[in-house]
């Protein structure tokens, strides 16, 4: 029987299944029953978006996408004479992408996308992260090509959409610079707008860019005098196709992701079209673009790390030593529950993440009410998921590895190679320091506390489960003290110890996610109460542990 990376993954069937709030979302991007809208009613689009996900999606993941990995990470992609050369392979999975449709999922169909959730949109990015990582550095891109359809005229829409979502045509997102990488306030690279042509030109040099010998370029760049407008106020959205006055300098020899190729790229009067208003690049724009980026990041993570999780599972069921199954010795057996843990806690982000962020659109494109408070739950969220999915794939990873032992070193087994991938999740499309500095504001500011008062009320019908509901509200109570303390404290101490907070505030939100997963699971999946007992039992105690730091008052002194 051939594998199927949807259906022989229970924790993600139970979330898009049971768990995820179908209703709420389409009923804000449909109208159904009307001839615009597919979908005769809310369940048939939910049914349509599963059997995409198994049939397509899942099946093409584990039968097309996974054996080819090991190739296409041996041979990379070639930089030859200004040019990247993709491994056969990964030819291959580009076709198979575009043949099964999936290229514009999330792009309206007047523009021949299939106007997919982004729900759905991470739930595949998950799956095909879990055949190969790289791959979904060119899958993941259509948060660019959103960029356009969001933001630019109906002309480049017209123009782009269409030719990306048949896959015909590549994206790349330009952002960083050889001087300026997180600080995107730095980039130099400018564009000059002639009056006479109507025409703006971009000069200058953007390095680091995922997939960056595409077809269509969605660059930032200097568009006003750095005297008048400082910093990110100056910086615009541009469109630039690949051609004259656009070359590909290089590709970068990286740890992993091979068949990505991460590209430097230099403009020399390269013709552009202005995307959206002048000046509004960062402030607009780059903040809608990083919420798509961190959403595709951390299912990239929660991918890589599934892959890891079954194939340590496999070999330590099959791996005899002294007379019986390494998963047998208790050490092994607590790394292997530790890893399926903690890749389901990571999963509660990614899909709590990727729900605010389908509402939050279409309670904008509807101009309904509490656009605001959903807006605070995405801006909480969506750097917690990136950061928790990314920094749990590497443990996990490593973990793998150590479980094979010293074959998990060589490239015999694909483990070497999940972690290798999983490094760059903590590290591109913001740190992991740069998104607990996002979030340790909202934090501080009672931005995640309107969601855990919520979560602690829940109503638990198990009686075994009211113990752990209890902690988790003693670690929630514990939270708030840590809260209280490092808010009487110069900003100085916040950095200082944001990340225990953070730590902390995931830690309790999981917990409460999980007993909610375990009451709703009752009957059906007795492994969903014994996560929920684990996760809360550690929880406790790490949770004072990060409040005893966050409370001890004590600064960097040398």
């Amino acid at each position: 029987m051939a594998e199927n990376f949807y259906s022989d993954n229970y924790d993600l069937k139970f979330h898009l299944e049971e768990l995820v709030d179908w209703k709420s979302i389409i009923e804000l991007m449909e109208d159904i029953g009307s001839n615009a809208c597919p979908y005769s009613s809310v369940a048939q689009a939910v049914e349509t978006y599963l059997e995409m996900l198994r049939d397509s999606v899942g099946d093409l993941a584990a039968n097309r996408i996974a054996p080819r990995a090991a190739a296409i990470d041996k041979k990379g992609c070639v930089y030859q004479d200004g040019e990247v050369i993709y491994p056969q392979e990964l030819k291959d999975n580009i076709a198979d992408l575009a043949n099964a449709g999936l290229t514009g999922i999330t792009f309206a169909r007047k523009y021949d996308g299939m106007y997919l959730p982004k729900t759905f949109y991470a739930a595949a990015n998950e799956i095909i992260s879990r055949a190969d990582a790289s791959l979904m550095n060119f899958f993941g891109m259509q948060g660019i090509g959103g960029t356009i359809e969001h933001f630019g005229s109906e002309q480049l829409r017209l123009k782009y959409l269409p030719r990306l979502a048949s896959g015909e045509w590549t994206a790349a997102m330009l952002l960083t610079e050889p001087d300026a990488g997180s600080e995107l306030g730095a980039i130099r690279t400018k564009a000059t707008y002639d009056p006479d042509s109507g025409q703006w030109r971009i000069n200058g040099t953007k390095r680091f860019i995922t997939f960056g010998c595409g077809e269509v370029l969605v660059t930032l760049a200097r568009s006003e005098d750095p005297a008048e407008a400082p910093g990110t106020k100056g910086i615009s959205v541009f469109v630039v196709e690949k051609g004259p006055g656009v070359r590909v300098d290089r590709i970068e020899s990286k740890l992993g992701i091979h068949g990505s190729p991460t590209c430097e790229i230099s403009f020399e009067d390269a013709p552009a079209c202005l995307v959206g208003e002048r000046g509004r690049g960062l402030t607009k724009y780059g903040a809608w673009l990083m919420k798509e980026a961190r959403l595709g990041v951390a299912a990239q993570a929660v991918g890589i790390s599934q892959a890891a999780l079954v194939a340590a599972q496999r070999y330590a069921d099959e791996r005899v030593q002294f007379g019986q199954k390494i998963k047998e010795f208790p050490q092994v057996a607590e790394m292997l529950a530790d890893m399926q843990m903690y890749t389901e806690a990571s999963r509660i982000l990614l899909y709590a993440a990727a729900q605010v962020l389908d509402i939050e659109e279409g309670t904008r494109a509807r101009e309904a009410k509490g656009l605001r408070k959903i807006s605070r739950m995405v801006d909480i969220l969506t750097p917690l998921a990136k950061y928790y999915a990314a920094e749990v794939s590497i443990a996990v990873t490593n973990n793998a590895v150590q479980i094979h032992g010293g074959s998990g070193y060589t490239r015999e087994y694909p483990v070497e190679r999940y972690l290798r991938d999983a490094r760059i999740t903590s590290i591109y499309e913001g740190t992991s320091q740069i998104q607990v500095d996002w979030a340790i504001v909202r934090i501080l500011r009672g931005g995640m506390e309107e969601l855990l008062q919520e979560l602690s009320k829940q109503e638990l019908t198990d009686p075994a489960l009211l113990p752990l509901l209890e902690k988790a509200k003693e670690g929630h109570r514990l939270l708030n003290e840590a809260i209280a303390y490092v808010n009487s404290q110069e900003p100085e101490y916040w950095d200082l110890v944001a990340r225990k907070i953070v730590d902390m505030a995931i830690d309790v939100y999981i917990s409460y996610e999980f007993l909610r997963q375990a009451e709703k699971a009752a009957n059906k999946l007795e492994i969903k109460a014994k996560v929920a007992r684990r996760f809360v039992n550690i929880m406790l105690p790490r949770v004072e542990m990060n409040r005893r730091y966050a409370m001890n008052g004590q600064v960097l002194d040398f």
